[in-house]
């Protein structure tokens, strides 16, 4: 009887367990994680924050999902080491798993910016459910804390905080939040809600040391000779991916796990998916991280298939992120405003509504969405994109002013 085995028990090992466990109903399947209960949404974790959702609302799957699905569950070990010569897992607790196929689905985790004070009580990393508990417990009904980074996540923080009532300062080393993501336009709207919030915005601008008086934050000093108070920190400034248990393994690179068009390793018995991997981009082809939750779930089916003899490739990583931040929502995708300098962009802006919308096409194709305000039609020009259709194949054309995406199918 065949043994796969699936380190990571979140988005992309759940996709291939269940996968696995629908083509291969004999086989022995093992999922490992180094938290000690059962999967649950990341994406939830600001809500939790915020008070907006309560714990019981976080688990991706019920109390029984592993006897359910005839899983065998390791939570709560750590992997050190995979061997491929033996095929072979080792972990922290000195138990040792074999493998007939292995799916690395080990995700990624915070990325420090490496300052002084970076470790001290009142400093805090949001991505796990650990993450949260302490950031619930500790801080503070008033005061004011700091976010550094104003991606997806520090941006979802600041509203959290801003929401459980403390004074909040965001800082971000761009020009603006979401600095890869965002046109001027995008940008300046995206700034006049969080500003409305009451968040102090602080750009251009890092830190490089949180100040403490007898082990207590107290302020956080910035490259710009400033330093402002505050009594706690976030730091949300990305992720790295979880692959230090491979080394010397030849399985992956300083950005992640190397995987091919079928998201296999260089081992033909080991396969990899989520954010730990370095997959191709769909419309540029390159090879770089990017962490977001429908693309773990596609690349753990394929590559739970591909492991149990299918030979299905991966179209490719569309990028996208989706905002929606106190009554403020935003979508983008496809190719951000710094990879559309030979492109042709076509802009709408209604201000009076807070509606903007940014189309950009390449080729005779849509390769780049941003949406704001109004978002309800984003999924249609997704599929347009994701499709690579020719605007010249659509019934309408997306650059005229009475354009409607329903128009787009016909």
């Amino acid at each position: 009887m065949r043994r796969h085995v699936i380190i990571g028990a979140s988005a992309a090992g759940l996709a291939a367990a269940e996968v696995i466990r629908a083509r291969a109903p004999e086989s022995l399947i093992t999922l490992i994680s180094d938290e000690g209960h059962r999967p649950y949404s990341r994406s939830l974790l600001t809500y939790l924050l915020s008070g907006e959702v309560p714990v019981d609302q976080v688990w991706l799957r019920g109390p029984d999902y592993f006897q359910k699905w005839g899983l065998e569950a390791i939570l709560g070990d750590k992997v050190i080491q995979v061997d491929p010569a033996a095929r072979e897992v080792r972990l922290g607790s000195g138990r040792v798993m074999t493998y007939d196929g292995l799916i690395i689905a080990s995700g990624a985790r915070p990325r420090l910016p490496g300052i002084p004070g970076e470790d001290l009580p009142m400093v805090f990393t949001l991505r796990t459910l650990a993450d949260w508990r302490r950031l619930d417990a500790c801080l503070p009904e008033a005061g004011t804390a700091t976010v550094v980074g104003a991606g997806a996540v520090g941006l979802k923080a600041a509203e959290a905080l801003v929401r459980r009532g403390l004074t909040v300062n965001l800082l971000e080393m761009g020009p603006h939040p979401l600095p890869h993501l965002l046109d001027p336009t995008s940008a300046r709207l995206l700034n006049d809600a969080v500003a409305s919030w009451g968040v102090r915005l602080h750009c251009r601008t890092c830190p490089l040391a949180v100040v403490a008086d007898r082990g207590r934050v107290k302020g956080l000093a910035l490259d710009d000779n400033r330093e402002i108070p505050t009594d706690a920190v976030i730091l949300a400034v990305g992720v790295a991916p979880n692959t230090d248990f491979l080394t010397g393994a030849g399985l992956a690179e300083p950005g992640g796990v190397v995987v091919d068009e079928y998201l296999a390793t260089p081992d033909p018995h080991i396969y990899a998916a989520g954010d730990c991997i370095l997959p191709h981009r769909l419309l540029t082809g390159r090879r770089e991280a990017y962490q977001i939750w429908p693309a773990a779930v596609d690349q753990g089916r394929i590559a739970g298939i591909n492991l149990t003899g299918g030979r299905t490739p991966y179209r490719g990583l569309l990028p996208q992120n989706s905002l929606s931040l106190q009554g403020f929502h935003l979508i983008t995708g496809g190719l951000g405003p710094q990879e559309t300098g030979d492109c042709e962009v076509w802009e709408e802006l209604d201000e009076r509504r807070g509606r903007y919308r940014r189309l950009t096409f390449r080729d005779d194709r849509l390769v780049g969405v941003t949406l704001a305000g109004d978002i309800e039609d984003a999924g249609i020009y997704f599929a347009v994109m994701a499709q690579q259709l020719p605007l010249s194949r659509l019934p309408a054309d997306p650059r005229r002013r009475d354009f409607h995406p329903g128009k787009l199918w016909g």
